[in-house]
């Protein structure tokens, strides 16, 4: 496996994942399932099963790339489930069924407090997704917010396989092909986008928000904010590449992949971003390294301020450098109501707080929605997306969830602590997601669920190696 995967090889699958998902469409809002979507999707499926049933490692070596290579997990269905979803319940009932079989009461009495913290945190959702049930929340709502609590589930079976040099090779190789692929991906569609190769409502349009579940913006000037749910590992992976160059030599795959990112982050341009990365660069600092700390600090400011105005000037054909709009998303922080986005989740608060106010101890329950007038709909809007992290786990899971979140994150700060191999980064990358989950579902994401076990497993705590 250390052989014969390459990063060159990993992109390509990249690419051929969504280019298959382009021809074979899954299902959408305006798509049917294509049936060779399904077909593959379900190969898939059953060859990983196979194989972890045979405890051949390879079973997890696909999840690992669904995971990474397969972004929000949009792009392959079956019957109009994701192939995520159905790779966690398919892998953890074969694992837990294995497990109990062979080591029988020995497994319970091998749990630590992290398991017991992460039952807690998972029976806390259970319970708040029973209750929106019983108050008539949508059930699709209700089990998609759900769905990510099951992937802590995953802790299990990647703390038996960090110990592989192979699985960690395979996974930092990933996250190398997962960047340089969504590097490329930004660039190709900003460049369709700003040419008028592709327009708004178009068939990648569509693509674009439906299958790779991401977001276009017309800006100004033929400049277009793009994001997608990936996105949310950005600034992670952002600041492990700086502490490495702070810390290291420069690696020339390492500061590429430092380039890549910044380059994502410039044409995505999510405000809560660029206050979690300074914050986690910040955190990185120290005393014996400062001198290059500062240095590669502001180098990557300065990179980033050069690829933003660059990709604007280029998109709008050199009629704006771009800083207007830089500027403006800046200023919203302090006065969102210049900012749509910004006064949309102005307006949610008091409705949201209304909520918890109503029932504070137990919660409104998962799949809740706010209604608020939008003035830039000119219509009532009602939503499941709150915008406001920590307060649509207290509103939906109440004072209870809240708590088991808090009692969570702070455990795991004590582990950092505990362990001081490499503590800052482990320290400014949990800092940063706790800053972008202010704004948004950080922390309750596929993505930060993920990120949240693999930086609670001790083993990867002590390696602290992609």
């Amino acid at each position: 496996m250390k052989n014969k995967i390459t990063i060159t090889k990993l992109l390509f699958l990249y690419f051929g994942i969504r280019i298959f998902s382009y021809i074979f469409t899954p299902a959408t809002p305006l798509w049917t399932q294509n049936p060779i979507n399904t077909l593959v999707s379900l190969f898939i499926l059953v060859i990983s099963l196979r194989w972890i049933i045979k405890n051949d490692e390879r079973g997890w070596y696909i999840i690992l790339l669904e995971l990474i290579l397969d972004g929000a997990g949009g792009y392959l269905k079956i019957f109009g489930v994701s192939l995520r979803t159905c790779l966690l319940i398919g892998s953890m009932i074969t694992y837990f069924a294995q497990k109990l079989y062979r080591e029988k009461k020995n497994f319970l009495k091998q749990l630590t407090t992290e398991y017991y913290l992460f039952a807690a945190l998972l029976l806390s959702a259970m319970a708040a997704s029973a209750y929106g049930i019983y108050h008539a929340h949508a059930r699709g709502t209700v089990i998609s917010d759900l769905i990510p609590y099951f992937f802590l589930l995953y802790y299990f079976p990647l703390s038996e396989l960090w110990p592989s040099v192979n699985f960690r090779e395979l996974g930092k190789k990933t996250l190398l092909a997962f960047t340089f692929g969504n590097a490329i991906l930004t660039l190709f569609t900003q460049v369709g986008l700003s040419s008028h190769i592709f327009t708004l409502q178009d068939s990648y349009y569509h693509w674009y928000r439906d299958v790779a579940l991401g977001k276009i913006t017309a800006i100004n000037f033929d400049f277009y904010r793009l994001v997608l749910n990936e996105h949310l590992i950005l600034i992670p992976l952002t600041l492990y590449f700086i502490d490495d160059i702070i810390k290291n030599k420069i690696n020339k795959i390492n500061f590429l992949a430092l380039v890549s990112l910044l380059f994502i982050l410039a044409n995505n341009l999510t405000r809560i971003y660029m206050v979690a990365l300074i914050i986690g660069t910040l955190t990185l600092f120290s005393i014996r390294n400062w001198k290059r700390w500062l240095l590669v600090s502001v180098t990557s400011a300065l990179a980033f301020i050069a690829i933003f105005v660059t990709t604007h000037t280029l998109a709008s054909r050199g009629h704006s450098l771009g800083l207007e709009i830089f500027g403006l998303r800046l200023q919203s922080i302090a006065s969102p109501q210049i900012e749509d986005s910004s006064l949309s989740r102005l307006l949610l608060l008091p409705k949201i707080l209304e909520k918890i106010k109503t029932k504070p101890i137990i919660g409104q329950g998962l799949g809740d929605t706010v209604t608020v007038y939008s003035p830039v709909f000119d219509t009532t809007i009602t939503t499941s997306h709150f915008d406001w992290g920590y307060l649509e786990i207290w509103a939906e899971m109440g004072l209870y969830g809240l708590l088991s979140w808090a009692v969570f994150i702070t455990y795991l700060f004590y582990l950092f602590l505990k362990n001081k191999n490499d503590k800052n980064i482990s320290v400014a990358i949990l800092l940063s997601f706790l800053v972008i989950n202010i704004t948004g579902p950080a922390l309750f994401h596929v993505f930060g669920i993920l990120l949240l076990i693999f930086l609670y497993n001790k083993k990867i705590i002590n390696h602290t190696t992609i």
